[in-house]
């Protein structure tokens, strides 16, 4: 099996047709000309459709990640209040970390997952 190359030129050559067909569809969605757009820009539902497939693919691989976050360190906090042993000002100092985790993945990590895959665009 032989690797694949890139050049840098097809590159190029691809950036410079995607930059100019969004500027063509820039211009048709400013004269209002909703039927010549659709009908020149039919190629690109296979495009948005495999963008979804990748969009749904990320929500399942980062919608767990503040779930254990959440659960791991539910189970620090517990350990050191539970266990009589472990109550020391060391562990006091990783109880008020795990505690600030805690927090960071039950209020903001669910709405960094919502924006990696949704498309809001915040300006």
């Amino acid at each position: 099996m032989t690797p694949l190359l890139l050049n840098s030129s097809d590159l190029y050559d691809d950036l410079n047709s995607s930059f100019s067909r969004f500027d063509n569809w820039t211009s048709c969605q400013q004269q209002n000309n909703s039927s010549s757009c659709n009908e020149t820009f039919v190629g690109d539902d296979v495009t948005a459709s495999t963008q979804h497939v990748g969009k749904v693919y990320w929500a399942l691989v980062m919608i767990p990640l503040p779930l254990v976050a959440v659960v791991g360190n539910i189970l620090v906090i517990l350990s050191v209040y539970k266990e009589r042993n472990l109550q020391s000002a060391t562990n006091y100092f990783i109880v008020s970390l795990a505690f600030a985790d805690l927090l960071v993945a039950a209020v903001v990590m669910p709405f960094a997952v919502y924006v990696l895959v949704s498309d809001v665009h915040f300006s």
